[in-house]
């Protein structure tokens, strides 16, 4: 363990050595600044027409307000019901302010892309230059993997802790209301979930980037297998109510999206236990890219 905690170190340090880390922070800061931004404004000039549609008093306020009656009226909860599809999902984000679920809806959506897109290369580049033969001299190559991992968990970390904070401050400008001090410690807690979500992707990612020849194609497998994992377990709900489809459906629990709904849960069982999968699933696809890599020669 003190050879992985020092791989994930030596990782970091070259992370920051070559600004890959201050570029990663900025990437995941202007995302979640675009994005919430962008959330507020288009929502908040669709605000009067739904308002007026729905019957309920539109909120005064600074530009771009996502009102709060809004969310509370009845036919609107009815819309947001059908469109969560899982009650109990349901009941656990009803009555939460609408710019904390903007950022959970932005995070979940871009996490897995920027895991993905920011790791897939880290270790088909170092075995192709040749940099991978130096250290797995001091360490075996299970070490070196899982420093590797442990390295990407911690900048994604700090890319979505950056991110929220970022994100918060776009509320507060924007957003009127005395609730706003209290989104921030709901927009980190958003942010320590999508981080679960992302080491499942970066075991997919890393996995791939083990078995492949060179950054290129580690990259292009990678966001192919983000495609298809992404689809799959919709495909198989579509043929759940066929015999070889009801048979297919435990299927889904090896593609990281099958766990979103978990997360998106408010009590601590369901959250933990997805937070648990996911983990579970990353180093999973990791290590079956590391069993390729261990009958490699990599000099």
């Amino acid at each position: 363990m003190r050879n992985v905690l020092e791989m994930a170190r030596f990782e970091l340090a070259a992370a920051l050595r070559t600004k890959r880390a201050i570029a990663l922070v900025a990437i995941y800061l202007v995302t979640s600044l675009f994005g919430m931004s962008g959330a507020i404004t288009a929502l908040g000039k669709m605000e009067a027409q739904l308002a007026n549609i729905l019957q309920v008093e539109a909120v005064d306020g600074k530009s771009g307000v996502v009102s709060a009656a809004l969310w509370k009226s009845k036919p609107f909860q009815r819309l947001a019901r059908g469109v969560v599809g899982d009650s109990l999902v349901y009941d656990d984000i009803v009555g939460k302010h609408p710019a904390e679920l903007i950022y959970a809806w932005i995070v979940f959506m871009a996490v897995p892309f920027l895991a993905v897109l920011a790791s897939c290369r880290r270790v088909a580049d170092d075995v192709k230059s040749g940099a991978a033969k130096y250290v797995l001299l001091r360490v075996t190559r299970l070490q070196w993997t899982l420093g590797k991992f442990l390295g990407q968990a911690f900048l994604i970390l700090a890319g979505l802790v950056v991110g929220a904070v970022g994100a918060w401050c776009v509320a507060a400008f924007r957003l009127s209301g005395a609730d706003i001090p209290a989104l921030l410690p709901a927009m980190l807690l958003w942010s320590l979930k999508a981080w679960f979500l992302s080491l499942a992707w970066l075991g997919v990612a890393l996995g791939l980037s083990h078995v492949s020849g060179t950054g290129a194609k580690a990259q292009m497998f990678s966001l192919g297998a983000l495609v298809a994992f992404s689809i799959a377990p919709y495909v198989l709900k579509l043929y759940a109510d066929t015999v070889v489809g009801e048979k297919m459906q435990v299927l889904k629990l090896v593609f990281p999206p099958s766990m979103e709904d978990a997360l998106w849960r408010a009590s601590f069982a369901p959250v933990a236990a997805g937070a648990a999968w996911l983990v579970a699933l990353g180093l999973m696809w990791l290590s079956f890219g590391h069993l390729v890599l261990a009958g490699r020669d990599v000099r």
